[in-house]
C-alpha cells in the first residue's frame, strides 16, 4: 500500500518523520517502530536524516548493470521467485492465506529495489521484536518459522550461503486455548440434539482424524474392511481399520460408520445435514466452519469453567483421541494420526503416495 500523501505543512518532511501536538517521531519503515525525537523541529530533521541515510547504507540498492549481469539481485526479485516456488505446493486453502500474509510481510522487510544481502539476522529480529511488542508473539511465531523457509528455499535454489533466520531467537507463545479432557468431551456429546453433529463427534474421536476429514469423509471410502481417508491438507493417505475402537467411549469405528447409516436421509457423506437448512438440503455435506461453530456453540451452552484460559475447540478432539489412544496402549497413533515425528502435531506425515495403514495390536 503506497503511503498517504503528506500534507503541504508537513511536504518538506524526511521520509518517515511524523509530528503531533508539536512532538516529532522516526517511524523505522520495516519494522514500524516509533522513535521520539523531541519538540525540536531542527534536531527532529537532522536526525531523521541521519537514520534515512543509515537505512540506505544497510540495504545497498544494486545498480542495473549488476543486475542484467547477474552479478546482485535484489530482495524484490527473490520475494517473486519465492512466490512462485510456493504457488507449486500442495498447500490447504487456509495454509496458502496464511502464506500470503506472511509474505506480505517478508516483502515489507526491505525495498524491492534493495540487494538480497541487506535482509539481515537483524533485519528479521527487529520485525520478530516488532510483532512480539504488539503482542503478537503467536504471529511472529509463524513470521519466523516462514523466513527460516524463506531462506532453506533460497539456498536450493543458489541464492544464499546460510540461513539468516535460523539463528534469531525463538519465541516463545503461551498456550492459551485449555485442552479437551474425556469428561468434557463426553458432556457435550450426551448433551448434542442435532443428529450430524452427535455423529461427528464420534468420527473425529473413533477415528483421531481433523474437521476436513470428517467433514469429507465419503461412504464410497469406507471399502475392504477400513476407511481409506487422503487428508486435503497434507495428502497423506491413511487406512483405518473398522475394527479400530476406542475403549473408553465404548464404540469402534465400524459402530460409528453404522451410526452414520441410521440418520434415514439419503447421502453420500458419513456426516450430512439430517434435514434442509438454509441453502444446505438434507443429505448435503456438513462444512467445517459450521462443524467448528456447532460445536464451540454447544460447548458454551454447558456454562463451564475453563479458568484463565479459552474453551477448547473442535480441533482439539485430535489431541484427545491421540491421547486416549496413547493410553489405551494398541494403537500406533503416529500412524493414525498421519505424524512424520511422534513429539510433535506441527509436521505430518509424507507418505509420497502411498496408503500407510494403521497397525492395531491386542
Amino acid at each position: 500500500m503506497a503511503p498517504r500523501k503528506r500534507s503541504d505543512r508537513k511536504r518538506d518532511f524526511p521520509d518517515n518523520l511524523y509530528e503531533s501536538g508539536g512532538f516529532y517521531r522516526w517511524r523505522h519503515p520495516t519494522t514500524k517502530k516509533d522513535f521520539g525525537l523531541g519538540s525540536d523541529k531542527a534536531h527532529a530533521f537532522k536526525e531523521a536524516k541521519r537514520a534515512n541515510l543509515h537505512l540506505a547504507m544497510e540495504q545497498p540498492t544494486p545498480s542495473l548493470v549488476d543486475r542484467i549481469s547477474g552479478k546482485s539481485e535484489t530482495w524484490g526479485d527473490w520475494m517473486d521467485e519465492f512466490e512462485k516456488l510456493l504457488a507449486k505446493r500442495k498447500l490447504a486453502a487456509n495454509t496458502r492465506r496464511t502464506y500470503s500474509s506472511l509474505l506480505t510481510k517478508a516483502r515489507a522487510l526491505a525495498k524491492p529495489e534493495a540487494a538480497f544481502s541487506s535482509v539481515t539476522t537483524k533485519v528479521i529480529a527487529q520485525a520478530l521484536s516488532s510483532l512480539e511488542d504488539a503482542g503478537k508473539a503467536r504471529q511472529a511465531q509463524q513470521f519466523r518459522s516462514f523466513m527460516k523457509d524463506c531462506f532453506n528455499y533460497a539456498i536450493a535454489e543458489g541464492w544464499a550461503r546460510d540461513n539468516p533466520a535460523i539463528v534469531t531467537r525463538g519465541i516463545e507463545v503461551e498456550v492459551k486455548r485449555g485442552r479437551l479432557q474425556f469428561d468434557v468431551f463426553m458432556a457435550v456429546y450426551e448433551a448434542e440434539k442435532v443428529t450430524w453433529a452427535k455423529n461427528c463427534y464420534a468420527l473425529a474421536l473413533v477415528s483421531g482424524q481433523d474437521r476436513d476429514s470428517c467433514s469429507n469423509a465419503t461412504f464410497k471410502a469406507i471399502h475392504d474392511g477400513a476407511w481409506w481417508n487422503e487428508r486435503g491438507k497434507t495428502g497423506a493417505r491413511i487406512v483405518i481399520p473398522l475394527e479400530l475402537r476406542l475403549d473408553c467411549f465404548g464404540m469402534s469405528l465400524d459402530d460409528v460408520v453404522r451410526q452414520c447409516r441410521t440418520t434415514g436421509v439419503l447421502s453420500r457423506y458419513l456426516i450430512h445435514q439430517t434435514q434442509n437448512y438454509g441453502n444446505s438440503p438434507a443429505g448435503s455435506q456438513v462444512w467445517v466452519n459450521t462443524i467448528t461453530r456447532h460445536f464451540t456453540n454447544t460447548l458454551a451452552s454447558l456454562g463451564l469453567d475453563f479458568e484463565s484460559k479459552q474453551p477448547p475447540t473442535f480441533h482439539e478432539i485430535r489431541s484427545l483421541s491421540e491421547r486416549l489412544y496413547a493410553a489405551q496402549g494398541n494403537v500406533r497413533t503416529q500412524e493414525l494420526l498421519g505424524h512424520k515425528d511422534p513429539k510433535t502435531t506441527a509436521l505430518y506425515h509424507d507418505a509420497r503416495g502411498e496408503w500407510v495403514r494403521v497397525s492395531i495390536t491386542g
